[in-house]
């Protein structure tokens, strides 16, 4: 008798099973209804960060609806928020209240800040990984204010290289790059996601004019006037998860080439 006829035929011979993108898309609808706060922890799957932030998981909402809080709010959603915050700002449709939703959890959304800005270490990041370390210690210091300026002055040049907007298109350009739709029939829309918050960032603003300062965090309502009302403690928070979002998305661009380098010639470094 060989090994072969030795098998019991009740059980198959073990086949490895791999996830398709078909298989990914049906999941998406059951990943994207779970929320942590109404139906208790679950383990992420594995797949789900293919199309997916990992800090999504258990928010409880599409990516269509984190577009849209991001694109009005200007709240990131991409890498800094754990899910449950993100929860807290969907349920909470007044913009003033979302920061305060922002300021009530602001250890846990530092702290994933830390973990985040952490992992952002490859040398093609240049400087930005270290000014991240030194934003977030300024916000642990009790300086958040101070921290948002030096965010400030980071996320114009990471938010360039996130979205490859021509330099020469300049505010303008990045505006309208973070207006762009995210549907949930996108079929990788995180990429679009972490730079939804640009839209009300870069919305025009002129203190000579007369313009209203706006509601959501502006880069030119601070630029062209001092205001710290409009640096409010809430506001402070949303710069600094800005410039956290874009890094570790930049971060994830360089795996991704790097993992691409490895595959087609080990050797490389």
């Amino acid at each position: 008798m060989t090994e072969q006829q030795g098998v019991s035929q009740d059980h198959e011979p073990f086949r490895p099973r791999f996830a398709t993108f078909k298989s990914i898309r049906a999941a998406q609808p059951a990943w994207d209804s779970y929320d942590s706060t109404r139906d208790g922890i679950r383990p992420m799957p594995g797949m789900y960060a293919v199309s997916r932030r990992p800090n999504w998981w258990g928010a409880g909402a599409t990516p269509e609806e984190l577009h849209r809080l991001a694109k009005d709010s200007g709240i990131p959603v991409s890498w800094v928020a754990p899910a449950h915050v993100l929860r807290h700002l969907l349920d909470t449709g007044d913009h003033d209240a979302r920061l305060g939703v922002l300021v009530d959890h602001q250890d846990e959304i530092r702290m994933l800040c830390k973990e985040t800005a952490e992992y952002c270490d490859d040398e093609w990041l240049g400087d930005a990984p270290e000014m991240a370390a030194k934003v977030v210690a300024a916000w642990g210091d009790g300086h958040p204010e101070t921290a948002a300026c030096m965010a400030l002055l980071a996320v114009e040049e990471l938010a360039h290289q996130v979205s490859r907007v021509d330099r020469s298109k300049k505010h303008k350009g990045l505006q309208d790059i973070a207006k762009a739709v995210v549907s949930n029939s996108d079929w990788f829309p995180q990429g679009q996601t972490v730079l939804s918050p640009l839209f009300p960032l870069y919305a025009q603003y002129w203190a000579h004019k007369g313009h209203e300062v706006p509601e959501q965090l502006s880069r030119h309502a601070l630029v062209h006037s001092i205001s710290l009302g409009h640096l409010s403690k809430g506001h402070a928070i949303v710069a600094i998860m800005l410039m956290i979002s874009l890094l570790r998305e930049l971060q994830e661009r360089c795996d991704e080439v790097r993992d691409d380098m490895h595959a087609n010639d080990p050797e490389v470094e």
